[in-house]
């Protein structure tokens, strides 16, 4: 797996290629750390490609959902290909996740919620 991420204003984007499982999750945790650690609270990861994504990668999206939440912020997800979507589907999780066709459209719906919170 790698990350490379960029900024589109505050919004902060990773995004992810190849396999999301049990033996890189540590990457994606440390990531997410130092996303933190400057201060971004609005995330979009972008799925395009990345491949598959096993039961301990889920666990770690959802817990670092929950973090960036409960500081304020929001983590979305953009671009999952079928075997994604279906994954994600059948565990549910499209439910707890704001899901989106492309980064643009994340990070106009990441910046009306922000809009929304300072009115």
């Amino acid at each position: 797996m790698t990350i490379t991420t960029h900024e589109i204003g505050d919004i902060a984007v990773a995004e992810v290629k190849g396999q999301i499982n049990f033996q890189n999750t540590q990457t994606l945790k440390d990531l997410f750390s130092h996303l933190e650690a400057n201060n971004h609270k609005q995330i979009v990861v972008d799925l395009k490609e990345t491949e598959y994504i096993d039961g301990f990668g889920l666990s770690v999206l959802v817990n670092l959902s929950r973090s960036i939440y409960k500081e304020g912020g929001q983590l979305t997800l953009t671009s999952l290909n079928k075997e994604l979507r279906r994954i994600f589907s059948k565990t549910k999780l499209d439910r707890w996740f704001d899901i989106y066709e492309t980064q643009e459209e994340a990070c106009n719906s990441l910046r009306s919620v922000k809009r929304s919170y300072a009115s």
